[in-house]
């Protein structure tokens, strides 16, 4: 064989090699991701997981992909949302464990963990999992102290603690000896404002911030964020069911 033709046999040997493998597969995904095509950008991320188990990125990704699809199922399909979490759950701990100071892989965890929240069945677990997102959030603050969403995850802790009811709050006492000290609305309200001057014009954060404003009587306020959240262009794909969270809410207020 000559040299040239030696040349030409690794030129091919290296054009299909990199053309048939599947790192593109997580661009391509990316790509997907940014168009809001949630589906097909899973599919993309758990191709690429397959033979790359240990991309701590994909993991992140695909379970952020899963957060989404499960939020968007309506309540009724409570068993399919709490499969989609579960899985959510997995890979974020999984990324976790391969970078664990990566404030992303966390966010993942957390996001996850507080849908589980949501679907939970008994006081008990929605107590556990909301110990769980304070010291995750505290974790996020630790590796970045400017990191918007952990106020955001603070800010919904407290609100979501705050309007316990009285069942939970004695599953509370019972399990761990009662709340924690310093829930209230107003912390809740404060976080997420801090959440929105660090990151603003967040749909999510405008959000919850109507939502605290709301249940503290503050309709004038909470239409207003409501309003101005709904003016903004979706950045991501969980902004598409929560500019429909804030719709809602804005019709209940109104």
């Amino acid at each position: 064989m000559t040299k040239f033709t030696g040349s030409i046999v690794i030129l091919y040997f290296i054009f299909f090699s990199s053309f048939g493998q599947t790192p593109d597969l997580f661009s391509e995904g990316l790509v997907l991701e940014k168009d809001f095509k949630v589906e097909p950008a899973l599919q993309k991320y758990e191709l690429f997981i397959k033979t790359h188990p240990n991309h701590a990125q994909a993991l992140t990704h695909a379970s952020r992909m899963l957060s989404n699809i499960g939020g968007r199922l309506p309540l009724d399909k409570k068993e399919d949302k709490q499969n989609y979490y579960a899985r959510a759950k997995a890979y974020a701990v999984r990324a976790i464990a391969l970078d664990k100071n990566n404030t992303e892989t966390h966010l993942a965890y957390i996001i996850a963990i507080g849908l589980m929240t949501e679907v939970a069945g008994s006081p008990r677990e929605k107590i556990q999992d909301a110990k769980t997102i304070r010291l995750e959030a505290e974790t996020l603050l630790k590796l970045d102290s400017t990191f918007a969403p952990a106020y955001f995850i603070l800010g919904k802790w407290h609100f979501e603690l705050a309007r316990l009811t009285w069942i939970e709050q004695m599953a509370c006492k019972l399990f761990f000896g009662g709340l924690p000290d310093g829930i209230s609305m107003e912390a809740a309200v404060e976080n997420f404002k801090k959440a929105s001057i660090l990151q603003p014009n967040t749909i999510l954060f405008l959000f919850g911030e109507a939502s605290a404003c709301h249940y503290e009587g503050e309709d004038e306020k909470a239409v207003r964020l409501l309003k101005q959240a709904l003016a903004l262009p979706p950045k991501e794909p969980d902004d598409l069911p929560r500019k429909e969270r804030c719709s809602q809410l804005l019709r209940e207020i109104e």
